[in-house]
């Protein structure tokens, strides 16, 4: 009985993992069976997105030519990247050849530490200045001495962009990093009656390859908007205050308040102008739309003011910096910008921003 009762176990055994493989290979092949019924037929997939014929977007024309009308002979314009380190700077190769190319001499501000001359020293050699997004606060004294810049006929650009990545992801800056632009900017443009809005702009009915390359048309005739039909604008944020000059087009909207209207993009104040974006100035999207024709009338914006020397501003005595002034230092020198050490980690890539972030 012993000896009948252990040749009968294998074949339990077997008769076991048979039943087990045979009810595997059903299970398997009903859930192929029914992962195939419910694959779509690809043929009856609705996908107007793909359709170029339902596409909104209406890429600009890359034309055009950057040129100046002013004469900037014997000007001096500053770009300042002491307090924006990370600008690229071979970006800007088209708007500092035209500069060059029609007289004026461009300087880059560097920094104290690096060149020896202090932010208001610059300025009192400078007749006009350019910043670009500044990512590092500016100090009272600077303030100061670039308010006294400007009562005296000096000439201000400010661009600025948002503070979060766009879909485009890129700047001046490289990756857009979270609020590393646009505070150190509210001081400089809120003396003079300036702002900027948070958030960024978009419009999904009307725009340039992608929802946030929004479209602005002039306000009216002014000396920044001769020869401007439409620009474009790439990753922009609203302006305030001032005279407007270039407006988005209509259903434009606000990303922190998701509110549809017209904003400003270009705005006026006296000597001093603000731009809603820091693209418009790069090489890559120079030519777009009439892009080429509002940059040109910022450049003749910068060489045509008159400033007074005597009322710039003025360098403090006995080693103190006061109101406007500082301490003189060694200037600057046109030509090849001295290397910055990187004193900012590396930018880390952001996600791209939907409308409904």
């Amino acid at each position: 009985m012993a000896a009948d009762s252990s040749r009968s176990s294998p074949v339990i055994r077997a008769g076991f993992f048979i039943g087990i493989l045979v009810l595997s290979v059903i299970v398997g092949t009903v859930a192929i069976g029914g992962g195939a019924q419910s694959a779509p037929d690809v043929s009856q997939v609705n996908a107007p997105s793909f359709n170029s014929g339902e596409s909104v977007a209406t890429p600009a024309d890359e034309s055009g030519d950057l040129s100046m009308s002013a004469d900037a002979s014997e000007k001096v314009v500053v770009i300042d990247v002491a307090h924006a380190g990370d600008i690229d700077r071979e970006a800007l190769t088209p708007l500092v050849s035209t500069l060059t190319e029609n007289g004026a001499t461009v300087r880059y501000h560097v920094g104290e530490r690096q060149s020896g001359s202090p932010f208001n020293e610059s300025l009192r050699s400078a007749d006009a200045l350019v910043v670009l997004g500044a990512e590092q606060r500016y100090t009272e004294s600077e303030l100061n001495g670039l308010s006294a810049f400007s009562d005296a006929g000096g000439r201000v650009l400010l661009l600025n962009e948002p503070s979060q990545a766009s879909p485009a992801g890129l700047g001046l800056f490289g990756p857009i990093r979270s609020d590393s632009v646009t505070k150190p900017m509210a001081p400089l443009a809120s003396q003079y009656g300036l702002s900027y809005g948070n958030g960024y702009l978009y419009n999904m009915h009307e725009y340039d390859t992608n929802y946030q390359n929004v479209y602005a048309t002039p306000t009216g005739d002014t000396e920044l908007t001769e020869g401007v039909d439409r620009a474009v604008f790439y990753a922009a944020i609203p302006v305030q205050g001032g005279d407007t000059a270039l407006t988005t087009t209509e259903q434009t909207t606000l990303s922190k308040t998701r509110r549809q209207d017209t904003y400003g993009v270009v705005a006026r104040s006296g000597n001093v102008v603000t731009v809603g974006d820091t693209n418009v100035f790069t090489q890559e999207f120079l030519y777009r739309a009439d892009n080429e024709q509002l940059v040109g009338n910022l450049l003749d914006f910068l060489v045509t003011g008159e400033k007074s020397p005597a009322d710039a501003p003025q360098t403090a005595e006995s080693g103190e910096s006061g109101p406007g002034g500082s301490l003189p230092g060694t200037g600057m020198g046109g030509g090849t910008v001295p290397s910055e050490p990187d004193s900012t980690p590396a930018p880390e890539p952001n996600e791209t921003m939907m409308p409904d972030e």
